[in-house]
């Protein structure tokens, strides 16, 4: 028997494999074969897992199977479960959120079960997915780091999984919880113009350093350069000053001929008189050297 054939959301449990005629001796074979991945105690996928992120979505979907309905994924797994943009997630450990309150939350080294928490019909879980509301995940995991709330956010606003409300609603919600002073500091920073994480990320780091920012901030002059007359958009620019902030991600400039465009896009910005500071992952990883070059621009466009 293929045990893709009795799977849900790629995983089985042992349990029902051998109730259909699977030995544990096959289980072993299928183990060795890599047809199967062990999970945890009891549960396996039938699939390779791709990454960490795709392993930590597999142990979703088993945990869910064996809570049978009792429970949903919140937090980070829930965020991994639909397919929403993270920060730093921890990918060692489940989140589950109880729905029946007659049970006791609980912790394991790779799992932890909230209590079950009601919510305003606004924010009501999805049980057909799994999930809480994907506010009330991406507000929880801001808990342990406001950067964690923010990527999640802007991209869920962009994609419209999400409204301003509901997400002000579930930072509300979070009441007197540890780490819930800093997502009310950066709640009103959400912002769905930033187009990815990174521009998330930056101009989290501007704003902390006391620039507010305009993204997708289209520069004047430029329609002359461009199709229908649209004009360069810079991905961020800092408001009343005349610099722009360029996040450079991976595939941001997939061929050779992409790179000499966007120089001479950047050359044309240059030649109106603005100055433009770019920023790569790397680089945020020491937020005071970003915020060195960017306070060298804006003495530079001022003077």
């Amino acid at each position: 028997m293929d045990p893709a054939l009795i799977a849900h959301d790629d995983v089985f449990p042992a349990a029902r494999a051998t109730a259909l005629g699977l030995t544990r001796a096959d289980l072993r074979r299928l183990l060795r074969d890599r047809r199967i991945v062990r999970l945890h105690r009891g549960w396996y996928a039938t699939r390779q897992p791709r990454d960490d992120a795709d392993l930590h979505r597999l142990r979703v979907a088993a945990l869910l199977a064996e809570y049978d309905g009792r429970a949903v994924a919140t937090d980070a797994s829930a965020l991994l479960r639909l397919r929403i943009a993270t920060w730093r997630p921890d990918l060692r450990r489940v989140h589950l959120a109880l729905t029946d309150p007659g049970l006791n939350r609980h912790r394991k080294a790779d799992l932890v079960v909230h209590a079950h928490r009601p919510t305003a019909p606004l924010l009501a879980p999805r049980p057909a997915v799994g999930t809480v509301h994907p506010a009330v995940a991406i507000a929880a995991a801001g808990l342990t780091d406001p950067r964690s709330f923010l990527v999640p956010a802007d991209d869920a606003l962009r994609r419209g999984l999400v409204t301003a409300a509901e997400l002000t609603a579930a930072v509300d919600a979070l009441g007197r919880r540890h780490g819930a002073a800093g997502v009310r500091a950066v709640r009103d920073w959400c912002d769905p113009r930033h187009e990815s994480p990174g521009e998330t990320l930056v101009a989290h780091l501007l704003r902390l350093a006391g620039h507010p920012v305009e993204p997708q901030f289209v520069v004047p002059g430029t329609g002359k350069w461009t199709r229908g007359g649209q004009g360069y958009r810079a991905d961020l620019r800092l408001t009343g000053t005349h610099v722009l902030v360029e996040f450079d991600g991976r595939v941001k400039y997939e061929s050779r001929e992409a790179l000499w465009e966007e120089k001479l896009r950047e050359d044309r910005i240059r030649s109106l008189g603005w100055v433009v500071v770019r920023v790569t992952m790397a680089d945020l990883r020491d937020p005071a050297a970003v915020r060195g070059r960017v306070d060298a621009a804006v003495a530079l466009a001022a003077a």
